[in-house]
């Protein structure tokens, strides 16, 4: 009796430890200790030019010269003229201070664009720059200003001077770029100060504005002018439109692509929230914490390996608002969650970095904090330092492998002490991501450019450009203008955008996800020579990217790109004039017709150094 008692309770233990264990494998928590969260970093092939098979292609032909003008005292001008110089320079084009005495002695070349940024031009002899055009000069004008007496050269019949106020809006006649949106005439995006024009016959509308002619080009004896009939040169949203607009100049133009796409994920691995919320109660009838685990990162990992994104997710520890000394420790914090999503985002070929202890931004009293955000700033940089350390110690508990090196502002604020706090607290982060555009907002955002920060010099500062899962046409406007400039997108979205009315405009996440997912599907089609990388990648292809070389040399028969130390495959835009198409030998890449309305092809080559020969018969613009 004992016997079968013993077999029986032996029974009944083993049904119940493999029920158990059942219920556990089924668990999403399940095994994630087993993923091994070391970072395996991408490599990319560099190309020379100058290599053994370098004497194949020599270098033939006139270099591109922008000559850019701005008058020492034009405040304007010389804003205009800074956006233009980090757009060119992103575009791996060359550049030269003008003076105005220079340009009588100017000769004309089909290679040669002198540029005025500005409106006030009295220094330049009028005469001379009528002279230097008819005689087969190129003239590009990007800031509009009143002179009558140079109607006739830049292709005005009729000049009434000055609209009232501002013109809203961009309407393309003629396409620069494949991707540009319509803006309507209710986007804020931009505002242009605008002259009331008639055209010459012979000018050629790209872009109107209200109705008015925006950009456009007009011959002027043997020579072009590109007129830009606006203020609002001074904008990073329009630095593609700026540099490709130089191409309607010259004879033909080559611009360079970085060819990056990262995708951030913020507050991510983070603490869920408590409360259930309304939308996705009522969508899904499950708590947040199982809708993120359930729906939402099912889906991101779909979109991931169908379109290849490698994440970057930025861990926060809490959301205490608490910012003096001594701090609440982290272990309570859903350390599950944080294991769970961060070692699935790690197993999909992403990277983990920090977004901060908690959600307060790097910021002392002293330095400037939004009043509207309501944030507390730090008592000092030791308290910050405290913070930060804290969190990279759960980091390292959670993933021991992983060294982080990317950190992104709370709500993109940031100073110089937290920059400070966080090179001397977390010396493997190299990298801060914070806003590439801050228009009219409140002081205290972190604005960036793509390149070394310029008040620390050990981190390399890579902004993102657009953001949500919605996306506006204003959003697809700036994304597209930054492809156009130097081929990169960098997007980011939370993942309580979905959990947020406003930001979600009130819609669920089957709605979101399929808008998402439909972005993606276009990005991935219409720019497939992006490579999806992290943000770690990004920053290391981009800085190779920025330190090459590239040289350019413009021939009547073909032009000649001879590269040092530039990541291969390298992608080029190319535009040309009418009446001529591109060959390349196969050996060296392909030519791909991109927007055959403005003469524009896309370059996908394999070696440094190419010889396009150029051929009679192409579209005409």
């Amino acid at each position: 009796m004992f016997r079968k008692r013993m077999i029986l309770s032996l029974v009944i233990v083993s049904g119940l430890l493999l029920g158990g264990l059942l219920q556990v494998a089924r668990s999403p928590y399940w095994n994630f200790f087993s993923g091994d969260s070391r970072y395996t970093e991408t490599e990319f092939a560099l190309g020379n030019s100058s290599g053994e098979n370098a004497g194949a292609v020599p270098a033939e032909g006139e270099p591109l010269r922008l000559l850019l003008f701005s008058a020492p005292g034009d405040t304007e001008g010389q804003h205009v003229k800074a956006n233009l110089i980090e757009a060119l320079d992103l575009a791996k084009l060359p550049w030269e201070d003008m003076a105005a005495e220079k340009l009588p002695a100017l000769v004309p070349n089909p290679w040669q664009v002198l540029v005025l940024t500005g409106q006030n031009n009295e220094a330049l002899d009028t005469a001379a720059l009528t002279r230097y055009v008819d005689r087969g000069g190129r003239l590009a004008v990007l800031t509009r200003f009143y002179d009558p007496r140079l109607n006739e050269l830049f292709g005005i019949r009729e000049n009434r001077g000055f609209l009232q106020g501002t013109v809203q809006g961009i309407t393309s006649v003629k396409p620069l770029f494949p991707g540009y949106p319509d803006l309507p005439s209710t986007s804020l995006m931009f505002s242009h100060s605008m002259m009331d024009v008639l055209l010459l016959p012979g000018s050629k509308v790209y872009l109107t504005a209200g109705g008015v002619p925006l950009l456009w080009t007009s011959g002027f004896g043997d020579g072009r002018v590109v007129f830009w009939n606006s203020t609002a040169g001074v904008q990073k949203t329009g630095r593609g439109l700026l540099v490709h607009s130089l191409g309607l100049a010259a004879d033909s133009l080559v611009t360079a692509q970085a060819g990056i796409r990262t995708l951030e994920i913020d507050d991510f691995p983070s603490p869920p929230p408590e409360a259930t919320n309304p939308l996705v109660r009522q969508e899904y009838g499950l708590s947040t914490k199982d809708f993120y685990e359930r729906i939402w990162w099912a889906d991101l990992s779909r979109f991931a390996i169908k379109y290849g994104w490698k994440y970057t997710g930025l861990m926060i520890g809490t959301y205490d608002s608490r910012t003096a000394p001594p701090l609440p420790p982290l272990t309570g914090e859903n350390p599950e969650t944080v294991r769970f999503f961060g070692s699935r985002l790690l197993k999909l070929g992403g990277e983990l970095g920090l977004h901060g202890y908690n959600h307060q931004p790097l910021v002392t009293p002293e330095e400037p904090l939004p009043s509207s955000l309501q944030y507390v700033p730090w008592p000092n940089r030791e308290a910050m330092g405290e913070g930060l350390v804290r969190l990279t110690a759960v980091a390292g508990s959670y993933f021991p492998s992983h060294d982080l090196r990317t950190y992104v502002p709370p709500s993109n604020i940031m100073g110089p002490e937290g920059k400070m706090a966080l090179a001397e607290a977390v010396p493997s982060v190299g990298i801060i991501a914070s806003l590439y555009s801050v228009e009219g907002a409140d002081p205290g955002f972190l604005e960036q450019e793509f390149g070394e920060d310029p008040d620390h010099k050990r981190f390399y500062d890579y902004p993102r450009i657009t953001s949500g899962y919605l996306l506006s046409e204003e959003d697809l406007f700036f994304q597209t203008d930054a492809i156009a400039n130097f081929g990169l997108v960098n997007h980011f979205v939370h993942p309580d955008d979905v959990l947020d009315e406003q930001r979600s405009q009130g819609r669920g996440w089957s709605f979101l996800s399929r808008k998402f997912e439909d972005w993606m599907g276009q990005l991935t089609q219409a720019y497939p020579y992006l490579q999806p990388l992290t943000v770690r990648d990004a920053v290391k292809k981009l800085t190779l990217y920025q330190n090459s070389r590239i040289q350019t040399r413009y021939g009547p028969g073909s032009i000649t790109i001879l590269a040092e130390d530039t990541p291969l495959p390298a992608v080029y835009t190319l535009r040309l004039p009418a009446g001529q198409t591109p060959d390349l030998p196969q050996e060296q890449g392909t030519v791909l017709s991109w927007e055959p309305a403005s003469g524009l092809w896309r370059i996908e080559a394999k070696q440094a150094a190419l010889r396009i020969k150029l051929k009679d018969g192409g579209t005409t613009p």
